[in-house]
């Protein structure tokens, strides 16, 4: 039996991870501008909806790039066509993906985009126009991990299934996350829902973690919050 004391030193050793991408390939001259390409305001500008072919070429003419990748990639969706605001997002993903979808929320926004060539989670969002200028909601490192595990129904769930793991959920656009709401000190709070896995990427989800990401006034990153966990049947 594990006791809350165990439960929290479980927590914070890192019981809760997300799917483990593909290394970040090293910056490359391609990806050269991406500091100054992620302090830019991001706007509707920056959605692309790449031609058919475009995941092909890529992975024909990028496929053996290794640490090269990023800038191929980029280059490969200028031949495609892409305008430059949709490059300069490419940028800050470092050549990795392109946005999806834009949502005007207010001061602080949301951008979808699309990771093609990563073995899992392809689909990302990211809050933007912030301070930082942007967050991955997938970030583990941004959300309060002692304040998720000093929740009783996840304490809960941790004791029913020890390998309890956090996994991001439906990151695609069209959906209804993340849901933006003001907050009554003028801020805003974005509520993210997260699937709670029974130990690895392909094992059964038993339950949800909604986490609010907030902002201040001004745009600024204050932290994150546990808005709810429920398990998967209620």
């Amino acid at each position: 039996m594990i006791t809350s004391t165990r439960l929290a030193e479980h927590v914070l050793a890192g019981a809760l991870f997300v799917a483990a991408a593909p290394p970040t390939p090293a910056p490359t001259p391609g990806a050269a501008t991406a500091t100054a390409a992620t302090s830019a305001t991001v706007t509707p500008d920056v959605v692309w909806t790449p031609p058919a072919d475009f995941h092909a070429k890529v992975d024909a003419a990028c496929g053996s790039a290794g640490e090269k990748f990023g800038a191929c990639f980029i280059d490969q969706m200028r031949a495609a066509g892409a305008p430059e605001a949709a490059l300069a997002f490419a940028r800050r993903t470092d050549g990795q993906g392109y946005a999806t979808a834009f949502l005007d929320t207010g001061k602080v926004d949301v951008a979808y985009a699309e990771y093609p060539f990563r073995a899992n989670e392809n689909a990302l969002v990211f809050l933007v126009n912030g301070e930082p200028p942007s967050i991955d909601v997938d970030d583990l490192s941004r959300i309060d991990m002692k304040n998720l595990g000093n929740n009783p129904v996840y304490v809960g769930l941790l004791r029913t299934f020890p390998s309890l793991a956090l996994f991001p959920g439906d990151r695609r656009p069209g959906g209804r996350e993340p849901r933006a709401v003001k907050l009554r000190s003028g801020g805003q709070r974005f509520v993210v829902v997260f699937e709670l896995h029974d130990g690895c990427h392909a094992c059964k989800t038993v339950g949800y973690a909604r986490i609010g990401f907030d902002f201040d006034v001004q745009g600024k990153f204050v932290g994150t919050d546990v808005v709810q966990v429920r398990p998967r049947y209620q």
